[in-house]
C-alpha cells in the first residue's frame, strides 16, 4: 500500500513539474490572478492589513523575489498542490465540483501550515485572521490555476509568487515581517 502511495506521489510530482501550460491556459492564470486581486485587495485594504508601502531598494526586491519564487512559490505548491491534488495524467479526471471537494483538505492544511511559522517576528503576522483569510484566497487561486492548466506546478507557483511579491514589496508585507 505504501509503495502504491509513493508511486502515485512520485508520478504526480513528476507530471506536475513537466506540465507546461499552453498560451490559452496562461490566459486563464491571468484571469485567476485578476480575480484574486479583485477579492483580496478590498479585504486587505478594508481591514487595514494592506497598505501601500513600497520597498525602494532594488537589490532587496530582486533578491527577495528570487527567494520568494522558490519559497513559498515552488516549495509550497509542490506540497499543497502537486503532491496532494489529483493530476490528470496520473489520477482519474475529476469534474470541477468533485475536484473542489478533493481540494478542500489540502487548502485547509495550507492555511493551518502558516500558523506554525517558527520565526517569532513573523508569528504575529501569520496568526492574524486577515493574513489567514488572504492565505485562503491565495490557496484557492493556486488550486484554480493548477486545475485550469491540467496540473502545472509552474502555473500554481507563479499564481502563488505574484501575490506574495506584491504583498511583500508593494503592500507592506516586508515591513510587517521585519517589525
Amino acid at each position: 500500500m505504501l509503495q502504491g502511495l509513493a508511486g502515485t506521489l512520485s508520478s504526480r510530482l513528476s507530471c506536475a513539474a513537466l506540465t507546461f501550460p499552453a498560451t490559452r491556459q496562461w490566459v486563464h492564470v491571468g484571469y485567476v490572478l485578476a480575480s484574486t486581486a479583485a477579492v483580496a485587495l478590498p479585504l486587505g485594504f478594508g481591514s487595514r492589513f494592506l497598505e501601500f508601502s513600497p520597498v525602494r531598494d532594488a537589490g532587496t526586491v530582486l533578491k527577495g523575489a528570487a527567494v520568494a519564487f522558490v519559497m513559498p512559490g515552488v516549495s509550497e505548491e509542490v506540497l499543497f498542490r502537486a503532491a496532494l491534488l489529483p493530476h490528470p495524467r496520473v489520477d482519474p479526471i475529476q469534474p470541477p465540483s468533485r475536484y473542489a471537494l478533493l481540494a478542500a483538505l489540502p487548502l485547509a492544511i495550507f492555511v493551518a501550515y502558516h500558523l506554525i511559522n517558527p520565526d517569532p517576528r513573523a508569528r504575529g503576522v501569520f496568526t492574524d485572521w486577515r493574513f489567514l483569510s488572504l492565505a485562503g484566497i491565495l490557496g484557492t487561486a493556486c488550486t484554480a490555476s493548477y486545475y485550469l492548466t491540467g496540473g502545472s506546478l509552474m502555473a500554481a507557483a507563479i499564481t502563488h509568487w505574484v501575490p506574495v511579491c506584491t504583498w511583500l514589496f508593494l503592500l507592506g508585507g516586508w515591513q510587517k515581517l521585519r517589525a
